[in-house]
């Protein structure tokens, strides 16, 4: 069985003109197909009846036969859960659905995650909402001022949003007990965008410890 590059759910799935104008009989005729997907995205493909039109949309995206051609409108109450709805992500696949929940933490980052998917599958989900993740650390960081006010109130969660990356009160209090601050957490991102909470608290530790850590 070919592996399918597109698995997204298709809502609507209508016949076009024909592909080429000819006098054969309609039903042997290649025609455009437009589909809606779950995400409210408008594709078009090919086929020679419906059945092989999803078989090639199933293939996915090659910006000639089979491509987006209206995107998703905007959703200004598009929720973590929606998006999740839509994707199909099975409850068994518990790691991205927390990674999601923490990146696309704003609908205006999940409203980017839909227009910016073309593909829908395992590999393409997790690659691009890597992707966005390091584009905000790097790019679209919290405010200091912000994160400051969070980490007075809640240091957990205002972790968990400055790293995007899920902490919980254990890790929390490995890097309370190797002398992390919310000053450092600062200091150790405005230094290094990318750097990994775990990190973080090896580069408290050596610090605590008298080690240079090289940066």
């Amino acid at each position: 069985m070919t592996k399918k590059a597109n698995k997204q759910a298709i809502i609507d799935i209508i016949r076009m003109k024909p592909v080429w104008e000819s006098e054969e009989d309609a039903e042997k005729e290649l025609h455009y197909y437009h589909i809606i997907d779950a995400l409210n995205r408008k594709w078009q493909t090919i086929g020679l009846n419906v059945s092989d039109a999803i078989q090639v949309f199933e293939q996915g995206n090659d910006d000639n036969w089979t491509r987006i051609i209206e995107p998703a409108p905007y959703n200004p109450d598009l929720s973590i859960n929606d998006l999740i709805n839509m994707l199909d992500i099975s409850p068994e696949a518990w790691r991205i659905r927390n990674d999601m929940q923490i990146i696309l933490n704003t609908v205006e980052r999940r409203n980017e995650y839909v227009n910016r998917i073309v593909n829908v599958n395992r590999e393409s989900r997790f690659l691009l909402l890597h992707q966005m993740k390091d584009e905000y650390l790097q790019h679209d960081q919290l405010t200091y001022e912000h994160f400051m006010q969070l980490y007075a109130v809640n240091p957990v969660g205002a972790l968990t949003m400055y790293f995007l990356q899920s902490i919980d009160i254990i890790t929390y209090w490995e890097w309370e007990a190797a002398g992390g601050t919310c000053e450092k957490a600062i200091q150790y991102k405005r230094e290094e965008p990318l750097m990994p909470f775990i990190q973080a608290i090896e580069r408290a530790e050596d610090e605590a410890r008298g080690i240079v850590s090289g940066f």
